[in-house]
């Protein structure tokens, strides 16, 4: 961090500021118990006038939170101004400048908000960015205070490790508290609010309900549970934590307690039926608990990057953040997502409705990541003999395997709940068969067994489309077990190039893959025999009537140009030819789900 404490005028003028935008949150929570969102029915204005009614108390409630929001945007603009013009400082105006860019979309979205009556979805947008709008202006303020400031620099990358952990388990904390608040808006926006009506189980000693609404509100509940058990692990370990300011604690302690507060009042709130006021005390403590966890997050992310003689990239926001998202395998998650994707547009012949796309996308990111991470878990020890694989953050050391296990759980579980309770029981119930068969059956078995382990465990990437599928129809059809087969006699073809190319990184770990037990000529024979049922797999959609001529154009085009390549790759099995059958099945697998969505909307 360059920088020290800005001056005394704009510290002053960030905290004003930011305390307006609080005060905006939960006078917006306000208007919402009470019934005001519409109190004025058009806008800018209210009835037509600056003024609205006299009498009418829901406009007023509406009309006060509009001139709230109008007060915030000078002075955001103020702060901005003087962070860029008087102080010089990047680091304070640069989030100002995206907080200033958001009030006006939040402005432009409450327009809509009224225009559109209100949908739940929109209620709860309109509130992540109002919490962004509060975090942005809390990352300029703390900074312009500089808390960490009041010691000297630290000097050696070990002094550092304590805060760099901090920053990663707070923001953590921080992602959980941002998706309960935004569950929590579903709840009321969409009705679930009286969907249980006892606490803490629903309708006597249900935890999870059979309809919709029911699911959506124990939904809240069990996140609740998660982020209050999570809050209050991390208060322990900052209580313990060398290295970590006790100011840093302070904030996290008084975020639990508020915490534990809020739950209280959730329940009192279901047994008073709901009150307006208790509702928006309700958010204004979830805002509160949200600002310290905010502030808590900043102070540590300032004092990670408060060094002397350190490199910078080393303390960079993105690589205390980047080994949590490597675990996940981004590069392996999208392909998934890709024919997931692809088979919800093909059931739906086009794009299906907007929020179950993104639930099962965001649920697949999950639970598919998830697994992803518990793989890299099992597999470290074989990871610290590859050259390919050692700087993966388990055996890097930039991960212990207790933390790596614990985000794998989460990200799991999550998913799996989101697809569950979004989606349907079908997708989520396919999702976890999949998990089951990659770490369970493929990576804690097969891998280390056998060198038919990719073909037997290649099973589990099928499960991908059938939950895209499932997704839109509810079911699993002859066309989504279509998918499941292509996906399955695809891996082994893909799967073994790459074992070809690093086939001296498996020798040396001890992994039977087939290049290693039976040479690569063998391996390459295999890969080209699974190229030819595969192509002859292609044809069965149309020769049922599923697809059309597009479709089979396109797919005789497709497998000739991996049949030739699996081809050349079995004459001469060299690396460079491996590499290429490898990058290429990455892109057949594309291509042929595009030609189906394709077939599918013009068909």
């Amino acid at each position: 961090m360059e920088r020290g404490k800005a001056s005394v005028g704009l510290r002053i003028l960030l905290g004003i500021t930011a305390s307006a935008i609080g005060l905006l949150t939960m006078w917006g929570a306000l208007v919402r118990s009470t019934g005001s969102g519409l109190g004025c029915p058009d806008w800018p204005l209210c009835y037509g006038r600056v003024i609205p009614p006299l009498g009418d108390i829901a406009a007023w409630f509406e009309w006060i939170h509009r001139l709230l929001a109008a007060s915030v945007t000078p002075l955001l603009v103020l702060s901005t101004l003087m962070a860029w013009w008087k102080e010089r400082r990047p680091d304070l105006y640069r989030p100002l400048f995206w907080a200033l860019g958001l009030v006006f979309g939040q402005a432009l979205l409450g327009g809509l908000t009224v225009i559109l009556e209100l949908p739940p979805t929109m209620v709860a947008v309109h509130l992540a960015l109002a919490l962004t709008i509060l975090a942005l202006t809390l990352v300029a303020a703390v900074r312009a205070s500089a808390p960490w400031t009041e010691h000297p620099p630290r000097r050696d990358l070990s002094s550092v490790q304590p805060a760099a952990a901090a920053v990663r388990w707070i923001g953590m904390t921080g992602i959980g508290l941002f998706a309960l608040i935004l569950v929590g808006a579903s709840v009321t926006g969409s009705g679930a609010s009286w969907a249980c009506s006892t606490w803490p189980f629903c309708e006597g000693w249900v935890i999870w309900p059979g309809d919709l609404l029911g699911r959506v509100h124990m939904l809240h509940r069990l996140v609740t549970l998660g982020v209050g058990l999570a809050m209050a692990w991390l208060t322990v370990r900052l209580a313990t934590w060398e290295g970590v300011p006790r100011g840093i604690f302070g904030w996290i302690l008084a975020a639990l307690a508020l915490y534990l507060i809020q739950i209280a009042l959730g329940a009192i709130n279901l047994w008073m039926g709901f009150p307006a006021l208790l509702n928006a005390l309700h958010l204004g403590l979830a805002t509160a608990i949200w600002a310290s966890v905010g502030i808590a997050w900043i102070w540590a992310l300032g004092e990670a990057q408060w060094v002397e003689g350190i490199p910078e990239e080393t303390v960079r926001l993105r690589n205390l953040w980047e080994p949590y998202f490597s675990l996940t395998k981004p590069g392996i998650v999208a392909l998934l997502l890709v024919t997931t994707a692809g088979a919800m547009m093909i059931a739906q012949g086009g794009l299906p409705p907007i929020l179950t796309f993104i639930y099962t996308l965001l649920g697949g990111f999950l639970i598919s990541g998830g697994a992803n991470a518990m793989n890299n878990v099992w597999d470290a020890e074989l990871d610290r003999r590859m050259h390919r694989t050692a700087r993966r953050p388990i055996p890097a050391g930039r991960i212990k395997p207790g933390e790596a296990a614990g985000v794998a759980l989460l990200f799991s579980a999550l998913g799996f709940l989101l697809l569950w309770t979004f989606v349907n029981t079908t997708a989520a119930l396919l999702a976890l068969a999949g998990w089951v068969w990659y770490v369970g059956i493929y990576t804690m078995g097969l891998k280390r067994w056998t060198p038919q382990n990719i073909v037997i465990g290649g099973a589990a990437g099928g499960f991908a489309p059938m939950v895209g599928w499932a997704a839109v129809t509810g079911r699993v059809d002859p066309m989504a077990l279509f998918l499941f087969a292509l996906i399955f006699l695809w891996t082994p073809p893909h799967s073994w190039a790459f074992a070809i190319l690093t086939e001296r990184d498996y020798r040396e770990a001890g992994v039977p893959m087939m290049p290693v037990v039976s040479g690569a000529r063998p391996a390459a024979f295999q890969a080209f025999l699974y190229t030819i049922l595969l192509t002859l797999l292609t044809f069965a959609p149309f020769a049922l009537g599923a697809m059309g001529w597009i479709y089979l154009v396109g797919a005789l085009a497709l497998d000739a140009w991996l049949l030739a390549l699996a081809f050349r790759l079995w004459r001469a099995p060299e690396k460079a030819l491996a590499r290429r059958m490898y990058h290429a099945s990455n892109a057949y697998l594309f291509l042929f789900f595009v030609l189906m969505v394709l077939d599918r909307v013009i068909h």
